[in-house]
C-alpha cells in the first residue's frame, strides 16, 4: 500500500503542463488519490439538492427564477446537450483525455479491489449518482420553462 501511494503523488507530482492544461487533466493525474480514498469528490450543494428534490417547483415561478436555477445547475455540471460546444472542445481531445485516463488506471495492479476497500468505489458512485439527479432536474426545469414559454436557458435551445 505504501507504494502505491509513493506512485500516486510521483503520478500527481510530475503531471505535464497541470498548470497550463484545464482541470481535466489534473484530475486524471490525480486520479490514484482518489483510488485510494485520499482524494474526496465534493458534492456540490445544488447537486444535493437535485437529489433530494428533482421535481420540486417551490420558488420557480417565472422564468427568470427558472433559468438562474438552470444556470446553477449548468456550473457544476458543465455545459447541456443543447448548448453550442465550447471552441476548446475537439473530438481528437477527449480521446487524448482518455487515453491519459486509460494509462494512468493501468498503472495500479488490483484498482478494482484498492477502489472498493479504500471506499473510494461508493464515494464515485455517490457523485455520479448526484450528477444523474442534477441532469434529470435541468431537463425537468428546461421542460417546465418551455411550458411557460421561456426563452434559453430557462427552455432548451
Amino acid at each position: 500500500m505504501r507504494r502505491l501511494l509513493v506512485l500516486a503523488l510521483l503520478v500527481a507530482s510530475t503531471t505535464p503542463l497541470a498548470a497550463q492544461e484545464e482541470r481535466t487533466a489534473s484530475s486524471i493525474a490525480e486520479s490514484p488519490l482518489s483510488d485510494i480514498n485520499l482524494k474526496k469528490k465534493h458534492i456540490p450543494p445544488v447537486l444535493i439538492e437535485a437529489q433530494a428534490h428533482p421535481y420540486a417547483l417551490t420558488g420557480l415561478t417565472d422564468c427568470a427564477r427558472i433559468g438562474a436555477a438552470v444556470k446553477d445547475l449548468d456550473a457544476v455540471l458543465g455545459r447541456d446537450v443543447d448548448a453550442p460546444a465550447g471552441p476548446k472542445e475537439s473530438a481528437s481531445r477527449g480521446l487524448a483525455m482518455d487515453a491519459g485516463q486509460d494509462t494512468i488506471n493501468s498503472l495500479i495492479p488490483g484498482r478494482f479491489i484498492i477502489r472498493r476497500l479504500s471506499g473510494a468505489y461508493e464515494a464515485q458512485r455517490k457523485a455520479v449518482a448526484a450528477v444523474y439527479a442534477g441532469s434529470v432536474r435541468r431537463g425537468f426545469l428546461k421542460g417546465i420553462g418551455l411550458s411557460k414559454n421561456c426563452k434559453y436557458p430557462a427552455a432548451p435551445r
